[in-house]
């Protein structure tokens, strides 16, 4: 095993499964960049490969999808990355870049929105185990005294949709 094969593997034995997500968006995201540049150079096998290994990675995510969660959202992303694996199989056998870089953006937004994820939930977690976070800024005695600035009640925490 290679140095690098083994970084590798202790990175994902160590990490939580949302890391492991992330981690395969970054692969899919790098093997379509790859396939890019492999069309640039006029690399046709080297483009397929790279194809062939962001399909099988957009294949693990949908497989992983846990559908006794959420299942209307295991749904639409499952959908998604079925377009994505026809996208990508079209653009490489229609020698199609765009087909391609539209793949390559979808997945890059994916990935933006799991890491974004990622920070609200390690936010919140972080509001959580402090307790200073849960105490009210406002106790009930000034709740109504207009002299006192009207103050949040919980600590601001980002949500989901907050980038």
């Amino acid at each position: 095993m290679t140095p690098q094969q083994e970084y590798l593997a202790n990175r994902v034995a160590a990490a939580s499964p949302m890391e492991l997500t992330r981690m395969l968006y970054e692969g899919a995201a790098q093997a379509v960049r790859d396939a890019i540049s492999a069309h640039q150079r006029g690399d046709i096998l080297a483009r397929g490969n790279c194809v062939t290994r962001a399909v099988e990675i957009l294949g693990e995510l949908r497989f992983s999808l846990r559908r006794d969660v959420a299942p209307q959202y295991c749904d639409t992303l499952s959908g998604l990355y079925g377009y994505l694996q026809t996208r990508l199989i079209q653009g490489h056998a229609q020698k199609s870049e765009s087909m391609l870089e539209e793949a390559l953006h979808l997945i890059e937004t994916l990935l933006e929105g799991w890491i974004g994820a990622m920070q609200n939930l390690g936010a919140l977690a972080t509001a959580l185990e402090n307790p200073a976070a849960r105490e009210p800024a406002v106790s009930a005695s000034n709740l109504y005294d207009s002299a006192v600035p009207a103050e949040p009640l919980a600590p601001a925490v980002p949500r989901s949709w907050e980038f």
